[in-house]
């Protein structure tokens, strides 16, 4: 006699607290799913415990185990990851339109049913997570952007993105993280290329129309500036110079001057972005070059364009382009002509004999 089987049951429409948005991806044959867990970033948790949250994504479940669901995927040809921002917790999937369902149950059943065994953080989880952060800060302009977040923001934001061994979590710890963060309000799901009455169906049948009520809020940032970081070691020299922007939309302009004032190099890298989190934002301008003396000579530049810099206003198509580049949309239109930074944050990575401090700028 066969086993009697068990029966799952859920609700039949879309919890109103899960957002979700459909977008247009004309002439792609592939659609994907991104799932974002909001608050449930590096800010939010312990030091490096979010990151350890993402790697332990799509591993075993209640429903599934990780090999039947990467084996199922293959089959399918489609392809999943789980990655960590400083605000979020991203679960993406990518795959033929019609394999939507699966991915939209099999996500759900990460959110709702990853069984967070022991053996899988010490064999899977911690060394996935130990070899990305290492690969990250293999690169000095990552080290540095980390350094200026850390010193700029120094709690919340200021956070590792990545786990960094500092500290140590069990399992359970991983769990019960989870278990705060996944809540129907905190849920936005994106698909694209997909029709979104399907998406919303598959929703409402899916483990995720059984996710606990509840949403949580971001906690302030607050941040300071005139601080330095300085990190000494071998290689090329990263410098990144920023400041929170309490305006994004003038710091936007700011980013685009910046960036197309500083002169060019042919061995160094010059950046300028405004990068939007949830409650705050960092502006900043990386510099990189095989030469410290080369980096410290355009940090010298970069600075004095921070402390007064006029006729943003023409740069505002720039500042467009590139914040859609980037996946943000940002209203500059209220943006001012003009600001002063006379106070910022460096943060320096390799020859840091030959970058200035912050208050010598």
């Amino acid at each position: 006699m066969f086993a009697r089987t068990s029966i799952r049951s859920f609700s039949t429409t879309v919890p109103k607290a899960v957002k979700v948005t459909t977008v247009e991806a004309p002439g792609s044959g592939v659609s994907s799913l991104k799932v974002i867990v909001k608050n449930a970033g590096s800010k939010a948790s312990a030091p490096g415990l979010a990151h350890l949250l993402a790697s332990s994504s799509f591993l075993n479940t209640e429903a599934r185990s990780g090999l039947r669901l990467k084996r199922e995927s293959e089959l399918l040809g489609g392809e999943y990851k789980a990655t960590v921002t400083r605000d979020s917790l991203v679960l993406e999937a990518k795959f033929l339109k019609e394999a939507l369902p699966y991915y939209v149950n099999a996500i759900g059943d990460v959110l709702t049913g990853t069984l967070f065994r022991p053996h899988e953080l010490t064999e899977i989880a911690l060394p996935y997570s130990k070899t990305e952060a290492a690969v990250a800060n293999s690169s000095p302009d990552f080290k540095a952007l980390e350094a200026l977040h850390a010193i700029t923001f120094r709690t919340g934001l200021g956070k590792p993105l990545f786990y960094d061994g500092s500290k140590s979590y069990t399992s359970e710890d991983i769990a019960q993280y989870a278990k705060s963060v996944f809540l129907d309000g905190n849920v936005e799901v994106v698909g694209s290329n997909v029709v979104e009455a399907d998406l919303k169906k598959f929703i409402s049948e899916s483990p995720l129309s059984k996710l606990p009520a509840g949403e949580t809020s971001p906690a302030p940032q607050k941040s300071v500036a005139g601080q330095d970081a300085r990190i000494r070691q071998a290689g090329p020299t990263a410098a990144v110079i920023g400041v929170a922007a309490s305006d994004v939309a003038t710091y936007s302009l700011l980013a685009a001057y910046a960036k197309s004032s500083l002169p060019a190099s042919s061995s160094a890298a010059v950046d300028a972005k405004v990068v939007p989190y949830d409650g705050a934002a960092l502006f900043y301008i990386s510099i990189t070059s095989p030469s410290g003396a080369e980096t410290g000579a355009l940090v010298s530049q970069a600075a004095k364009l921070l402390k007064e810099a006029k006729g943003l206003s023409k740069y505002k198509a720039l500042a467009t382009y590139n914040q859609a580049a980037q996946g943000s949309s940002v209203d500059i239109s209220a943006a001012k002509d003009s600001v002063s930074v006379p106070k910022f944050n460096l943060a320096v990575v390799g020859d840091v004999d030959a970058v200035p401090y912050a208050d010598e700028l």
